[in-house]
């Protein structure tokens, strides 16, 4: 399928969406000027939305609905082998006394789908929760194992937008940083999605190699040192994760 197939409508109302929810709500006339549409145009897609639960008014402002939540919920649980990985969460958090993560690679963008900072894993609740993969550790991780064809796809897509000061931003300095990981085996985000938050991360596969996501260990910059991020996290990531590659194999979950 090309550009020149795609339903002009159905894009209007997807950007009306995002917009939405990256303004944490929107009026009409915010909607129109961001996305430079007539209001009329606006109200059309808001009307549609709103009759099938996807957006709700508040005043003149409009919110994303419950309706999405709906969704999250069954993308989440409609494998096994991410209510699996929410046990493996918990126990990253148990034996690093920090936060877990475990994400997805989906279109080029880290989903998070669990996340845990004590002895339960629950849906993620980040209100920024589609992350670009050259800032964050799982996206590294998974980048590192892809093909340069496949990486030139995600960067011509999303860019290498500067999130922090130490967010890597050109292709020379990711190919560097993806080296590192290929022969060190684990990824580092230290503050370059989040100014102040350290993370290491690996990738999960199944028994064929395929990647199924990545894992990782947080922490606040002012209390995580570099021994914690270059060798205990990495060292509880490599302990941990291949227990779970194993449950999953024995489990006939791939």
């Amino acid at each position: 399928m090309t550009d020149s197939q795609l339903l002009t409508t159905t894009e209007t109302s997807l950007a009306v969406i995002e917009t939405i929810q990256e303004r944490d709500g929107a009026t009409p006339a915010e909607l129109a000027a961001t996305l430079d549409l007539s209001e009329s145009t606006v109200y059309k897609h808001l009307y549609t939305l709103g009759k099938h639960g996807y957006v709700v008014a508040n005043g003149d402002t409009y919110r994303l609905g419950g309706r999405f939540y709906h969704f999250g919920m069954y993308v989440r649980n409609r494998s096994k082998i991410y209510e699996l990985a929410g046990k493996y969460v918990i126990e990253l958090a148990e034996q690093s006394n920090e936060e877990s993560d475990f994400g997805i690679e989906e279109n080029g963008r880290i989903v998070t789908l669990f996340d845990s900072v004590d002895s339960s894993a629950t849906p993620s609740s980040r209100l920024n929760n589609y992350e670009y993969m050259h800032a964050t550790a799982i996206g590294k991780a998974i980048l590192a194992r892809l093909s340069p064809s496949r990486i030139d796809q995600i960067i011509d897509r999303w860019g290498l937008p500067q999130l922090t000061e130490q967010t890597i931003t050109s292709r020379a300095a990711l190919d560097d940083e993806l080296a590192r990981i290929r022969e060190r085996g684990y990824a580092i985000n230290d503050q370059e999605s989040i100014p102040g938050k350290r993370v290491a991360g690996v990738v999960a596969e199944d028994s064929s190699g395929n990647i199924i996501g990545g894992f990782t260990v947080s922490g606040p910059a002012y209390r995580i040192e570099d021994a914690d991020l270059y060798r205990e996290f990495p060292d509880i990531l490599r302990r941990v994760v291949p227990e779970f590659e194993t449950e999953l194999d024995s489990q006939g979950l791939v």
